[in-house]
């Protein structure tokens, strides 16, 4: 038998995606015939729109070849073409755009291009609750992760003036999402320009979670970018992360981008080239086709901003706090103070309900008076699981 003590110490160190338990828990509860209403993975039920479809289908080629490990001229200059109309500025295809895997694929290995494991500055700040790969790829680059509670009295907004100077002097990057995966709040644009002030003060480099930055509801703010607020100035310090996951329908397809910084981009593709990654021809053909339309993604948000309808009514009625929000597709809320923690809280529901909520000290140790709901049922699901939990509720099987 293997001495697993012998093996990567810091692959050892990490906990299983927390999230990869609901589907033991849900596995088990469909054999026994009982019904899950499975609020966890942000993994949406809508279909993906079918012209997405038909471009992938049309475009498998009968002698399949490598993929660029950039990503192909004509999806880069997609995402350029689309960068351009939703946030005004240039970027260029060949230097400042790369493909990836979706985000995650991006977001778990971008700290081995940026940190320097014979360096001091290998600190790298997380937000929390935040997503848990964050900490993941900073731990296996060798780095020091740092936990950056986010106040709810700031609304989920980070803020550098909470971040000792000896503490800043050591930071090579910092991970910032907004829209914000799990909260769902929002960042202005004078707030990321502070930040970004300071990112410059220090020689820290932003790496901005953006995947869910065209998930905003329709005639509310729209959620700026950090490429933005660097684009006059070649866009140093920063990294921002797309995916066509959520904004698509697109989870299983594994597509995205990173855009940012030329010379970082460059270190990425020679990484990228390395461990052997790119994105299938006739994926990138089918992301194209997305990143090149933007009427499903306001039908998309339109039905997310329903089902957000449908729960704040819910909510109110039964006087459940949860932080408001007109982005992503997140639910933030409080556990009833009749529960001691957010485990005995999602254990209660589900087992009450056959609802599956998310934990909040999933996406964070000080989070554990707080779940998340992620709207991926249909409304009908949605409208009938809330109809169980509120007879459940109104019987006094289930305490609020």
């Amino acid at each position: 038998m293997a001495n697993l003590n012998e093996f990567n110490s810091w692959l050892l160190s990490l906990n299983p995606f927390g999230l990869t338990k609901n589907e033991e828990i849900k596995s088990k509860l469909e054999a026994q015939k009982i019904e899950v209403f499975d609020f966890t993975l942000g993994d949406p039920k809508e279909p993906t729109p079918s012209f997405i479809k038909k471009a992938l289908i049309e475009n498998i080629d009968d002698i399949s070849q490598y993929p660029s490990n950039m990503g192909s001229a004509l999806l880069r200059k997609s995402c350029s073409n689309w960068a351009k109309k939703r946030l005004a500025i240039e970027l260029n295809p060949d230097q400042h755009i790369i493909s990836s895997n979706g985000s995650k694929e991006a977001v778990f290995h971008i700290p081995q291009v940026l940190l320097n494991s014979a360096s001091d500055k290998r600190i790298v700040i997380f937000p929390e609750p935040g997503y848990p790969v964050y900490k993941a790829g900073t731990i296996l680059a060798g780095g020091i992760p740092y936990a950056n509670p986010l106040k709810k009295s700031k609304n989920y907004v980070f803020d550098p003036a909470e971040i000792p100077n000896e503490i800043a002097n050591k930071i090579a990057a910092v991970w910032l999402c907004y829209p914000h995966n799990p909260t769902g709040a929002i960042i202005s644009k004078n707030q990321m320009e502070k930040i970004y002030d300071w990112a410059l003060k220090y020689n820290i480099f932003i790496l901005s979670d953006e995947c869910y930055l065209d998930m905003y509801y329709e005639g509310q703010e729209i959620p700026p970018s950090f490429l933005e607020i660097s684009y006059k100035n070649n866009f140093k310090n920063v990294l921002s992360f797309f995916s066509l996951s959520k904004r698509s329908g697109m989870t299983g397809y594994r597509s995205g981008f990173v855009a940012g910084e030329k010379e970082v981009i460059s270190l990425f593709a020679k990484y990228r080239l390395n461990v052997g990654l790119g994105t299938p021809d006739f994926i990138q053909k089918a992301a194209v086709a997305a990143w090149d339309d933007t009427e499903h993604v306001v039908e998309r948000s339109r039905i997310f901003a329903n089902k957000r309808k449908v729960i704040d009514q819910f909510f109110e009625k039964n006087k459940i706090s949860a932080l408001p929000s007109n982005a992503t597709f997140y639910v933030w809320g409080d556990v009833p103070n009749s529960y001691k923690t957010d485990k005995e809280f999602s254990d209660a529901l589900l087992n009450a309900t056959g609802i599956m909520v998310t934990p909040g000290s999933i996406f964070g140790e000080s989070c554990n008076r707080n779940f998340r709901m992620a709207l991926v049922p249909t409304v009908e699901k949605i409208q009938e699981c809330l109809q169980k939990w509120q007879l459940k509720i109104d019987s006094g099987e289930f305490k609020l």
